[in-house]
């Protein structure tokens, strides 16, 4: 996964996957990582769904790990679920919709409230 870490951030710094500005954090921000999970996050748009699938192919073919897509979901913020469908299909796994629950934590909710 650092292998991953590191390609990530190279890709990121050379504007080849455009992660996202989050509001009180310096740069941008395109992945996190817990053990064997990852979450990406980036611009919506066609060249950012087609250069992960890249980079994950990359991944692959270097460390021999493979990203399980039957596992895997494409959730578009702001994004028509057709936008959302056809995202999915470029990285090939399976479109969904907010809210979506990360490693236990309600992602897409009422991210106000003290329970969330």
């Amino acid at each position: 996964m650092e292998v991953l870490n590191v390609s990530m951030k190279t890709v990121g710094e050379k504007n080849i996957f455009k992660g996202i500005k989050i509001s009180g954090i310096k740069g941008k921000i395109s992945h996190l990582f817990y053990a064997d999970n990852a979450l990406f996050v980036g611009d919506w748009c066609r060249s950012n769904m087609k250069n992960l699938a890249r980079i994950l192919h990359c991944f692959h073919m270097a460390s021999v790990l493979k990203v399980n897509f039957g596992k895997s979901k494409v959730y578009g913020v702001g994004a028509s679920s057709c936008e959302t469908a056809s995202a999915a299909r470029i990285l090939g796994c399976e479109a969904s919709c907010l809210p979506f629950t990360y490693l236990g934590v309600p992602v897409g909710e009422n991210m106000n409230l003290v329970s969330n």
